[in-house]
């Protein structure tokens, strides 16, 4: 009797970690495509990536996320955690260690994202006086900006 009721829960639970599990790899590749888009070969793309690494606007990102953050903190380090599969524990740690915003952590993440490096190679190139931007672009990554990141933050 408990060996068919064993088997019926774990199919249940499987049955639900499934989707959820093909949900979050979704939602880290979605992140990847908005926010970091690596390189770009056509005039056009080159066009939107010098823009989306101007300076201006990656502040504008940093300064959206670290306002909303103000807002409601564990709201805004949960999007964070979703679009860059970082535990909050982790963001909150690197946020003390480094003394740099919830904003300047999110972008370190997604350059460290959008290139396979690890994001202390983006702090301490950020901590050396570089800019995001310079950064960005020494990486051939684009930052896009921060209108889709404040709309998810907005409908959560």
């Amino acid at each position: 009797m408990k060996r068919p009721v064993v088997i019926l829960l774990t199919t249940f639970v499987l049955s639900a970690l499934v989707p959820a599990i093909d949900a979050i790899e979704q939602g880290r590749q979605n992140a990847l495509q908005r926010f970091a888009d690596p390189g770009a070969s056509d005039n056009s793309s080159q066009d939107r990536r010098i823009r989306a690494n101007d300076p201006a606007a990656i502040a504008k990102l940093i300064d959206d996320i670290n306002a909303a953050a103000r807002t409601n903190k564990q709201r805004m380090i949960s999007i964070i955690v979703i679009n860059t599969d970082v535990a909050a524990s982790t963001l909150e740690e690197e946020k003390a260690r480094t003394g740099l915003t919830l904003g300047d952590i999110y972008v370190a993440h997604s350059l460290a994202l959008a290139t396979r490096k690890k994001v202390g190679t983006f702090f301490a190139l950020h901590k050396s006086g570089k800019s995001w931007a310079q950064i960005a672009k020494s990486h051939n990554v684009s930052l896009k900006g921060s209108s889709e990141l404040i709309k998810e933050m907005q409908r959560q």
